[in-house]
């Protein structure tokens, strides 16, 4: 099995170099996979398509996904992580640089495990990671404890 893989669900290419330099500055080595939009990251879960090899390209341990993307929004791609049978426990953290509150809210209804505004340091996503501990896990998240429970 491959060690425990993250994928990074991101447009931007400034802040998909950011949270690339703040883990390698915390010494989280774990591989990241960064697709740039909502449709790749669906393709990339499904393993459809040039994601179709899971040893070049495994289900990840832990998924950040940005709300804002093009193709297809965050929330889309939230929900229909939650609604598949085999990712619907997959840890998803939000990671926005949203200024609106209730699309936070909105995330955390939809089956986030957490959510970060995106900001220069990322501290609370550090803290966030450290706090859920989700690099110790096994890489099939399946067979973990973790577990989500949305807000009413």
């Amino acid at each position: 099995m491959k060690d425990n893989i993250i994928l990074l669900v991101e447009d931007s290419t400034e802040d998909a170099s950011l949270v690339l330099t703040a883990f390698k500055r915390w010494g989280i080595n774990n591989s990241i996979q960064v697709v740039t939009d909502g449709e790749k990251a669906v393709e990339y879960l499904s393993g459809e398509g040039k994601y179709a090899d899971r040893d070049k390209h495994p289900l990840p341990c832990l998924a950040l996904l940005d709300l804002h993307l093009p193709q297809m929004s965050g929330f889309e791609v939230l929900q229909w992580i939650r609604a598949r049978n085999g990712l619907n426990a997959l840890p998803v953290i939000v990671l926005s640089g949203t200024k609106d509150p209730t699309h936070f809210e909105e995330a955390q209804k939809l089956g986030a495990n957490g959510c970060v505004a995106k900001t220069l340091e990322l501290n609370a996503l550090y803290e966030l990671i450290q706090h859920l501990n989700y690099f110790s896990l096994a890489s099939d998240y399946n067979t973990t404890d973790v577990r989500w429970s949305p807000e009413p």
